[in-house]
C-alpha cells in the first residue's frame, strides 16, 4: 500500500489525513470529505459567530447595573418625596434630585437599549441558525462520515487517520459548544434582567407622572 500523508490549514484546525494511492476514492468518500471540510467551515463560521455576539455583553451588563443602581435611587427619592410634608424646606430638592435622576434613567435607556434590541434579534436569529446547522450535522454530514467506517475497505481515505482526525474535530466542536453555552447563558440573563427591570422602572415612572408630571419633564 503506498499511503500519502495530507495536512489541510483550517483556521479551526489543521486537518491530517491518510491516503492509499493505490486505490481510486468511490463517490461516498468524496461526498464524505467534501462536507468534512464544510463541517470545519460551518463550525468555524459559528465559533466566529458567537465570538462576535459576545463581545458587547459585558458592557450592556454594566450598563444594565447602572441603571439598576438608578432605579434604587430614584425609588428611594420617590418614596421619600410622597411622605414629605408641603411645607419640608428639603422637599425642593429631593424633587430636584429625583428628576435628575429620571433624566439619567431615561437617557441611558436610550442610549443602550436599541443595541441591546440588536443583540437580542441576532440571537433569536443565532438559535435558528443553530438549530440548521445541528440538523444538516447529524443527519447529513455524520451518517456521509459513517459510510466510510461501514466501507473502509473500498476508500483510498485511511479508516484509522480519519477516526483520529474526526475525533480531534469533535474536540474542537465540544469548545465550540461550550463558547455557545456561555452566550446562551449570558444573553438569557441579560433579557431577563432588562425585561424585569423595565418592568420596575415602567411602575416607577408612571407613580411620579401621577404624583407630579413636572418630574418627567
Amino acid at each position: 500500500m503506498n499511503t500519502k500523508k495530507t495536512s489541510t490549514t483550517h483556521p479551526l484546525r489543521t486537518i491530517m489525513l491518510r491516503f492509499d494511492t493505490t486505490l481510486t476514492a468511490p463517490d461516498f468518500e468524496t461526498l464524505a470529505l467534501e462536507y468534512y471540510h464544510e463541517i470545519h467551515d460551518r463550525t468555524w463560521e459559528t465559533r466566529q459567530r458567537i465570538k462576535q455576539a459576545r463581545t458587547p455583553l459585558p458592557s450592556f451588563g454594566f450598563q444594565l447595573e447602572e441603571v439598576e443602581e438608578l432605579f434604587q435611587q430614584g425609588q428611594g427619592k420617590f418614596r421619600h418625596l410622597e411622605m414629605m410634608d408641603p411645607d419640608n424646606p428639603e422637599k425642593n430638592t429631593v424633587h430636584v434630585q429625583l428628576k435628575a435622576v429620571l433624566t439619567n434613567i431615561k437617557n441611558i435607556l436610550e442610549d443602550f437599549v436599541p443595541e441591546l434590541v440588536d443583540a437580542a434579534s441576532d440571537y433569536y436569529a443565532y438559535e435558528d441558525y443553530i438549530v440548521a446547522y445541528e440538523q444538516w450535522m447529524n443527519e447529513v454530514a455524520f451518517p456521509q462520515f459513517d459510510k466510510i467506517f461501514a466501507n473502509y475497505q473500498a476508500c483510498s481515505l485511511d479508516m484509522v487517520s480519519f477516526d483520529r482526525d474526526l475525533d480531534d474535530f469533535k474536540g474542537a466542536l465540544h469548545f465550540v459548544k461550550q463558547q455557545e453555552g456561555r452566550y446562551f447563558e449570558a444573553m438569557n440573563e441579560l433579557i431577563e434582567r432588562y425585561s424585569d427591570l423595565n418592568e420596575e422602572i415602567g411602575n416607577l415612572f408612571e407613580q411620579a407622572e401621577a404624583f407630579d408630571s413636572n418630574l418627567l419633564v
